[in-house]
């Protein structure tokens, strides 16, 4: 009997060991309600021609809707007509509006929520692939209404062009809006909580849209420039961050949110890290192939795809062997400036990956292998012959008559 007591009490201490080290034991009282605290990603955005604004006014709640920001940076409202909302925040507009309603309706409150997201354009420079601006089309917030998400999904809309037309349906519905208004708590009815990260954009998905990083990426400081709201001065902000930790976590708390006209930009490390780029494809950072086109005097041309980072050498083993009496190799490709390159090679398949002779290939290059002399030779004197073969062929035919 004293021996079950002994390990039911050696069992207990256990468990009580395990409750301490395992954070599902971790008693409530010990979590702040700071947790459920709203980390306000949106607190910056600037709204902006292209978006969807859903705008509650109580207990006007019959003046409330679906409302797009035109090219102008214009809204529709009621009684306000035409209103600019271009460069605000979502805070600062509501607060305009209380003031502006204040006219009609008695303490009014207005609660606003981005329900689509206009298009993103962000600018990447510096030790990147493929520097330029690359643009990131608007989509749905997953915090949007519910009946727009489903309408979208059972209708296959396409969101990137039609869903100005979601809104106007919604907006003319006089079904939709009694549904919608029927109470006071609209917008913590029909808003999910939560990021949309299966629609939005981070700095990695800029990074991997301009073909991913290169061994001189220093990912220690990456420089973020975005625009301050109106209400806060105006003007741009710079964050400087540290990314190094997706090359192994695939993840990191640094990888924020862009925004419309965000800048971007990578400096170069001092000496070049070769393992980075390896990295940078497992974590998805960089893309695992090119895709080049290779023509000419070769056994098989057309578009083949290449590992990042491969060579020369690497597209013509896919392309198969040279042929004979073949030249030069051509290499054209767009820079970083727009402007075009074209080279002359003379290739080597036993010079070193990387080298004049047998340099990396980047996304689009065009590849062509030329004719040697003697090769243009012997064209020139098939294209002469040719006739005369003809005639000679023609003659000995009439002949065996």
């Amino acid at each position: 009997m004293s021996i079950l007591f002994f390990c039911s009490a050696l069992f207990r201490l256990e468990v009580a060991k395990s409750e301490i080290n395992d954070p599902f034991f971790i008693s409530e009282k010990q979590i702040s309600t700071s947790y459920l605290d709203s980390k306000n990603e949106l607190e910056d955005y600037i709204i902006g021609a292209g978006d969807g604004l859903f705008i509650e006014f109580y207990p006007a709640l019959e003046l409330s809707g679906l409302f797009t920001v035109n090219e102008e940076g214009e809204v529709y409202l009621p009684r306000l007509n035409e209103v600019n909302v271009s460069g605000l925040t979502t805070s600062e507009l509501e607060k305009l509006l209380e003031e502006n309603y204040a006219e009609f309706l008695i303490t009014p409150t207005v609660k606003i929520k981005i329900a689509v997201f206009k298009e993103s354009k962000v600018i990447v420079t510096g030790e990147v692939r493929y520097p330029g601006s690359y643009l990131f089309p608007s989509y749905i917030s997953a915090s949007a209404p519910n009946f727009l998400n489903a309408e979208k999904e059972s209708q296959n809309i396409d969101i990137e062009s039609k869903y100005s037309e979601d809104l106007r349906k919604f907006k003319n519905s006089n079904r939709l809006r009694k549904n919608y208004f029927q109470n006071e708590n609209i917008l913590n009815d029909q808003y999910t909580v939560g990021k949309d990260s299966r629609n939005t954009k981070n700095i990695s998905d800029v990074i991997r849209k301009a073909g991913g990083i290169t061994s001189s990426s220093d990912l220690s400081r990456v420089k973020v420039i975005r625009r301050i709201p109106l209400g806060k001065g105006g003007g741009k902000k710079v964050a400087v961050l540290n990314l190094n930790e997706f090359l192994s976590d695939h993840a990191s708390d640094n990888n924020l949110r862009i925004f419309d006209g965000d800048r971007i930009f990578i400096p170069s490390l001092k000496n070049k890290n070769v393992e980075q780029v390896a990295k940078s494809v497992v974590t998805g950072l960089s893309p695992r192939f090119v895709e080049v086109n290779v023509y000419g005097r070769v056994q098989n041309p057309g578009t083949f795809k290449l590992p990042l980072e491969g060579t020369l050498s690497d597209a013509i083993d896919i392309t198969g062997p040279i042929k004979p009496l073949s030249g030069k190799v051509v290499l054209i490709r767009y820079k970083s400036d727009g402007s075009i390159q074209k080279e002359k090679i003379s290739y080597s398949a036993k010079a070193p990956r990387g080298s004049k002779r047998n340099p990396f290939i980047k996304e689009g290059d065009l590849i062509t292998v030329t004719n040697s002399v003697l090769g243009k030779t012997s064209g020139v004197i098939q294209e002469i012959t040719a006739p005369l073969q003809g005639i000679y062929f023609t003659k000995e035919l009439i002949d065996n008559f």
